[in-house]
């Protein structure tokens, strides 16, 4: 069911400000975000600052439509039916708001892409026969910049025409590109969990057992970063240290019994449960 426009209530698209908006680039005229997230705002910024003009903003919390929006003097509105024609629709919302969003988005010729690690390239079909996925395999956040040179784009299209004009744009960011499948997609994204969600989780548990000893978590820093500046040259299996690779019970045991928090333990056990079993 599409979303009405009601002119009773606060305006639903609002006129974009006065001044000068970048050129058209890469065949694109112009591109449309659906979505003000950690993902939407990074590929906000990068085609903006790369010549693509950004023709509105959508979110369903105007206000952070309108928040985004004024960065480029752009659009915004909270109904998916108001958002104007665009030759680029990047859709990068929660993967449980999709279907219902995709519901509401009155469809056309032009290319629309998602930027989901998980949900299939499919799920846009009924939108328009040029389709495709815009994943950025890459931990983003709003209050760190980033250049999209470190930023390698996962795509996968619907047809030639939608794989050029992805691939085009990924050019155009100066991003590492690769054509995944949405299985592929998937399995990297699952990779991706364990490589950095879980690893920063395990940077907040190393920090809390640094601080409640009153240790100074910088001390640690330059160890995570070793760390990652090894497996650059390294695998992983040639990487690892450790009282697990050693299979040292004697310090495991005594770890464990040092740790209170029961999740630590249970973790910490598992962890080193799954080096140990590595290395045999």
């Amino acid at each position: 069911m599409h979303l009405k426009n009601d002119k009773k209530n606060k305006p639903p698209l609002t006129p974009p400000k006065e001044g000068n908006s970048p050129p058209p680039s890469g065949g694109i005229g112009g591109a449309s975000i659906l979505g003000t997230g950690n993902i939407a705002w990074h590929f906000a910024h990068q085609l903006h600052a790369h010549g693509y003009r950004i023709n509105c903003i959508y979110n369903h919390r105007l206000e952070n439509a309108q928040q985004l929006a004024e960065k480029f003097n752009c659009r915004y509105t909270d109904q998916p039916s108001a958002i104007p024609h665009s030759d680029l629709y990047l859709l990068a919302v929660k993967d449980d708001s999709y279907q219902q969003l995709i519901s509401e988005i009155i469809g056309n010729e032009a290319v629309y892409v998602h930027a989901s690690g998980c949900l299939d390239m499919e799920i846009l079909k009924p939108l328009s026969p040029n389709y495709g996925v815009l994943y950025p395999f890459q931990t983003l956040t709003k209050s760190k910049e980033i250049s999209f040179q470190e930023v390698p784009l996962c795509i996968e299209a619907s047809n030639e025409f939608t794989l050029h004009v992805l691939s085009d744009l990924a050019k155009k960011l100066q991003s590492p590109c690769y054509t995944v499948t949405s299985q592929q997609r998937a399995y990297l994204h699952l990779a991706g969990v364990f490589a950095c969600n879980f690893t920063n989780a395990l940077y907040g548990i190393a920090k809390q057992i640094a601080e409640q000893q009153q240790i100074d978590f910088e001390i640690i820093k330059p160890l995570i970063a070793e760390t990652a500046r090894k497996i650059k040259t390294l695998s992983p299996a040639e990487a690892q240290t450790g009282p697990a690779k050693r299979n040292d019970l004697i310090i495991m045991q005594k770890h464990t019994e040092m740790l209170i928090n029961p999740t630590w333990k249970e973790i910490y056990k598992l962890v080193s449960k799954t080096i140990t079993t590595a290395q045999k």
